[in-house]
């Protein structure tokens, strides 16, 4: 659920929103028919709906709570229209007064009183490595250094932290024994299919037919790259097939993390132009000084965005970034003022990034291969020293976490301890 959320966010990112504010509180296009329907309705109301009215009298009462505490100007204006627009003329006027609510209209009133609805943007892990952006994004992306350098999640060796076959070639000069052959095939023949073996000294075997086996653990140190060498070449004497997938350790992970990013990029521009791309890319603070003013204004405010470094608390937080409330499809945030003003605060700042964000992946878009070529010869003809952050050192998660406050595991359990 939480990979449906930041799939959803970045799609929604991606997607060059235009941030005019509304005008009117009448949508563009008129209400839908349904809606007239309901409006010329006369008559009693129907049983079920008040039946529905007596069961959410505390909900309903949340909201009505909601508007006096915000909207105390508006409440009579809110309260008089029909059920169905209430919550579309209080999110027209909190627009109004605070800043746009990502609403849903097909929300009831009395369920809108619960929960503030926020729409995070954040760049997750997740959706950096699967690489599913549009163009203008991974070009710009290309050039910033490694969010995550440090993150524990790559600092975790493979289950295989090499390519086995890598290390044969000094190998290949050691003659085995008669003995180690027939250790090898005594091994092999007492062991049934999918039965494990596990060397002492560091690594994990599978065997998975009458003729081959597979490498599935191994610890990254050189006497068991040697030794499993060894067994590779006596197993290839034997006809006994070795399989294994080659896997990195968190070193080599941490420093290749930018590598499918590039080959991607190249095949969009070019190989030219990305050989030109600094290996680790630029920090947000040196593509800010580079292009800040300039036409490729945009390049560093995309850079503390991927970096969750803006300022901005829907910018810089995704939802894996978030607390949850087990059983719920997305996190629950508190109608606080605190969060009001957090969001209020920022939304001018947030308008301006993202508008600067979108002029520049749109530009980039209009011809990818040269304006991007234009793009990176600019930058590399800039003599800026670089700033050198030991992402390494300092990562730490906690600092994505979201500011804002929730509701949590903890907040149900002493609802229904109320409750009860």
């Amino acid at each position: 659920m939480i990979d449906q959320n930041n799939r959803a966010a970045l799609e929604s990112m991606m997607t060059s929103p235009v941030y005019d504010e509304q005008i009117s509180v009448r949508p563009e296009g008129g209400w839908p028919l349904s809606m007239l329907a309901d409006m010329l309705k006369v008559g009693p109301p129907l049983l079920t709906e008040i039946i529905k009215s007596m069961e959410s009298v505390k909900d309903t009462e949340k909201f009505v709570n909601l508007v006096q505490m915000l909207l105390p100007e508006y409440e009579n204006d809110i309260m008089s229209a029909p059920r169905r627009r209430r919550v579309y003329k209080f999110c027209f006027y909190f627009g109004k007064k605070y800043y746009p609510l990502p609403a849903n209209m097909d929300c009831p009133p009395a369920e809108w009183g619960n929960n503030m609805p926020v729409t995070l943007f954040g760049l997750s892990y997740k959706e950096y490595h699967e690489l599913d952006m549009r163009p203008g994004y991974l070009l710009m992306l290309s050039l910033v250094v490694y969010p995550w350098e440090g993150d524990d999640r790559d600092a975790q060796d493979d289950s295989v932290p090499f390519n086995p076959a890598a290390f044969g070639n000094g190998t290949k000069k050691w003659k085995p024994k008669a003995s180690d052959i027939e250790w090898l095939k005594a091994l092999f023949t007492s062991l049934k299919i999918n039965d494990h073996w596990i060397a002492p000294m560091g690594f994990e075997m599978v065997k998975v037919s009458a003729n081959e086996f597979k490498l599935t653990n191994a610890a990254d140190n050189p006497d068991v790259k040697d030794t499993i060498a060894r067994t590779l070449l006596v197993a290839e004497k034997l006809g006994i097939k070795a399989t294994f997938i080659a896997g990195k350790n968190a070193a080599e992970k941490t420093t290749a993390a930018r590598i499918p990013l590039l080959d991607k990029v190249q095949d969009i521009v070019g190989a030219e132009t990305v050989r030109k791309i600094p290996k680790r890319g630029w920090e947000p603070e040196d593509l800010h000084k580079m292009t800040d003013g300039t036409r490729f204004e945009g390049v560093g405010y995309f850079a503390d965005w991927a970096c969750g470094q803006t300022g901005c608390t829907i910018l810089d937080s995704s939802y894996e970034d978030c607390e949850w409330v087990e059983g719920m499809g997305e996190p629950l945030f508190k109608w606080t003022k605190r969060n009001i003003e957090i969001l209020t605060e920022q939304w001018p700042k947030t308008q301006e990034i993202r508008t600067k964000i979108d002029k520049m992946a749109i530009w980039l878009e209009q011809d990818q291969a040269n304006h991007f070529f234009e793009l990176v010869n600019f930058l590399m003809s800039h003599k800026v020293k670089p700033t050198h952050k030991d992402r390494m050192g300092f990562y730490d998660r906690g600092d994505r976490a979201c500011c804002l406050d929730q509701f949590s595991d903890e907040d149900e359990e002493e609802e229904n301890d109320g409750t009860e």
